[in-house]
């Protein structure tokens, strides 16, 4: 019987105008009317989740910044913050690589150093899709927060750009492509699989009560940690070996079918594999 259920954003939950499905509620108030908990998984920031879920805001567990930090009805169940030294290495990095952006994700704002790069707005344009709350700042040096994830974003190809600029990092932290332009780091630990499991933990709910859904190589982790994982008919090619059932694409409605049908056919859900 599940129990949980945990949902990327973009491209799974999300359709293709990026906007949460209009029969959303209905089916949110089916789980709750089922004891089913719902859990939101993205590599987001806390406060733009929050901006979305806002009218169910103590209803629904937030798994933000890619697993590093996990919130319920206000309350902080789990964070797994960069020491900011690492932080410092990973910018000056960056820096080295053309025609990209940096974002630092801290637990209270996103950072965004102040630029003159005509080609700023455009990437301020694809920050904003992710993060609500942000601050301009002349250096990453002057950041008082516990920092979750360092993020770049490149137009180039985040697979082909900004993940090998940043593999020498891998033995050292979590380095994962989260889109088509971003490319996430963390700490080793943490990923989407990592919180999942402290979620469960809390509520008591076990891996063959869990369903989850993802479409790119940020969520391989949180299919893993779940015994009804469903990868989404678009989801990236490497993603597929890593679920159990495969959804219809984030545009034809894909997680809140899967959903529905499992709410009408409970019994189908009693043997995972």
């Amino acid at each position: 019987m599940i129990s949980l259920i945990a949902v990327d954003m973009d491209g799974t939950l999300l359709d293709s105008e990026g906007l949460i499905p209009s029969h959303f509620q209905e089916i949110f108030n089916r789980l709750e009317e089922n004891n089913i908990l719902f859990a939101v998984a993205s590599g987001r920031q806390y406060s733009n989740l929050l901006e979305r879920f806002h009218d169910m805001r103590d209803r629904v567990v937030f798994i933000a910044e890619n697993g590093t930090c996990v919130v319920y009805q206000g309350k902080t169940l789990y964070l797994n913050p960069i020491p900011m030294a690492d932080v410092l290495e990973l910018c000056a990095h960056g820096r080295t690589i053309p025609n990209t952006a940096m974002v630092v994700c801290g637990r209270k704002s996103a950072y965004i150093e102040k630029s003159d790069d005509p080609d700023c707005a455009q990437f301020l344009e694809e920050i904003a899709k992710y993060y609500s709350k942000k601050e301009f700042i002349n250096s990453f040096t002057d950041i008082d927060d516990d920092i979750l994830k360092f993020t770049i974003c490149t137009f180039d190809g985040a697979e082909e750009i900004a993940l090998p600029a940043f593999q020498s990092f891998s033995d050292r932290f979590n380095v994962v492509v989260s889109g088509l332009f971003w490319v996430d780091i963390t700490q080793p630990n943490a990923n989407k699989g990592v919180a999942l499991a402290h979620v469960q933990d809390y509520f008591g709910i076990s891996r063959d009560q869990t369903m989850a859904f993802g479409d790119f190589m940020n969520d391989v982790e949180l299919l893993q940690n779940a015994a009804y994982s469903y990868a989404m008919a678009n989801s990236h090619p490497d993603l597929f070996q890593h679920a159990n059932f495969q959804a219809a694409a984030n545009y034809e409605d894909g997680v809140l079918r899967q959903i529905v049908h499992m709410l009408d056919n409970p019994e189908e859900y009693e043997n995972p594999r």
